[in-house]
């Protein structure tokens, strides 16, 4: 409530995402723990435990996806970038967590795989909050969990404000 009412910009709690098609996810943000994700029936989807390297786990402990920082710059002014990779540690795409307007521009994105998004360098005033947003760039089709695990950690992220790499903090 307090979020919604504008007292709070987001912070550890319970997240609740839900799909076109009505299915739901839950992200459970908290603090100094690893973040829980499961579907809408309850059942586990994954864990992620945030360090130098954050890592999503399948529900028996295996790694599912890895955010470690992109290694030519991970911090700017602008946004936080990171580089996805499979359990197999073979490359998925890059995830940027948006700081401050300029950080939308798709320069960067434009230059690392063809993209398409909608605000072409347009995304008006910042609202007061720390983060305005991610941007997910992927360089293969993703697996379901993938997809899942992926837009999960985008509302981790963004509206939970949890650190993914260790310059986030």
């Amino acid at each position: 409530m307090a979020i919604l009412f504008g007292f709070a910009n987001g912070g550890s709690g319970n997240h609740v995402l839900t799909w076109s098609d009505g299915s739901v996810l839950r992200i459970a943000s908290r603090e100094q723990q690893p973040t829980i994700l499961t579907r809408g029936d309850g059942s586990a989807l994954a864990t992620v435990e945030r360090g130098d390297v954050s890592v999503a786990r399948s529900p028996d402990g295996g790694a599912l996806l890895a955010f470690a920082p992109d290694p030519v710059e991970d911090r700017t002014p602008d946004l936080f970038r990171m580089v996805v990779t499979g359990g197999d540690g073979g490359a998925v795409g890059t995830l940027e967590v948006i700081r401050k307007v300029p950080g939308w521009t798709l320069s960067r994105a434009v230059a690392d795989a063809a993209t398409f998004a909608i605000w072409w360098d347009h995304a008006g005033q910042p609202l007061p909050v720390p983060i305005l947003g991610t941007r997910l760039t992927t360089v293969r089709p993703l697996t379901p969990v993938e997809r899942e695990v992926l837009v999960c950690a985008c509302v981790d992220l963004a509206i939970g404000l949890r650190p993914y790499l260790t310059s986030m903090n």
